[in-house]
């Protein structure tokens, strides 16, 4: 749950304030990241930084480390974890309740077969669909590159016909139980949602497990950004959509 007011510093002095996130809300993987902590009820501080910017508050990152970044200064060590994957299985080892990966080994191997599924294929929509979108929108790029456009909306109903056969004979993607292959699945569609490019009528069984999704209290905030230069379409934000 994401907390703002007091500044960085009086934060710290004032011990009201444990832990950290610097994402880029329309990034997929930091999405992912803000619904596991608000599922498991993990109370942080949320700071917008632009992918690639220097963290000026940590000037000691590990070379190589990306958005997003998370730091746990409650206990007496503080603990920095970068990386999508690196923070979900953090926050997991450490915050055990609500489960996001099950207890038996089949299941959990099959939520990280679909968790992979979905960076692996998801990454060709990135590069392609939701580059250009932040391009034209928040970069305010002067011309589009319409064949990076085409491709991407071809790659994305690509997957979408594999989600649409999942979504029609599991309750959650991985089984019976919510997953981080649902959390994952799900920040990826949001970020393309945002920019209304997911035709959902063409698939009216992932369009229903979106809905409950989005339902969820961890959603809300996704729900709720507003990045500048950009306005999402009326039923992004809508739970009936």
């Amino acid at each position: 749950m994401q907390r703002k007011g007091l500044n960085w510093n009086e934060r710290i002095q004032k011990g009201n304030f444990m832990k950290r996130l610097w994402h880029w809300p329309l990034d997929p993987g930091c999405r992912t990241v803000r619904l596991a902590l608000e599922e498991k009820k993990i109370t942080f501080d949320a700071k917008i930084t632009w992918p690639g910017a220097t963290i000026s508050e940590l000037a000691n990152l590990p070379p190589g480390s990306d958005l997003p970044v998370f730091l746990d200064a409650a206990g007496e060590q503080k603990i920095i974890a970068s990386g999508t994957h690196a923070i979900l299985e953090y926050i997991e080892d450490t915050d055990a309740a609500p489960r996001l990966m099950p207890l038996l080994a089949r299941d959990r191997a099959e939520v990280r077969r679909l968790w992979q599924w979905s960076e692996t294929s998801f990454a060709e929509v990135n590069r392609s669909l939701l580059a250009e979108r932040e391009n034209q929108w928040v970069r305010r790029s002067k011309q589009s590159d319409t064949t990076k456009l085409r491709e991407g909306i071809h790659a994305l109903k690509s997957k979408l016909g594999f989600l649409e056969g999942l979504a029609g004979v599991r309750t959650y993607m991985a089984g019976r139980t919510l997953s981080l292959a649902d959390l994952s699945m799900a920040a990826h569609l949001s970020a393309y949602d945002y920019f209304g490019d997911v035709p959902w009528d063409l698939t009216p069984d992932l369009k229903q497990w979106y809905a409950r999704m989005k339902s969820r209290p961890s959603f809300r905030p996704l729900l709720a950004d507003k990045v500048e230069g950009t306005r999402p379409p009326r039923h992004y934000a809508d739970l009936d959509f």
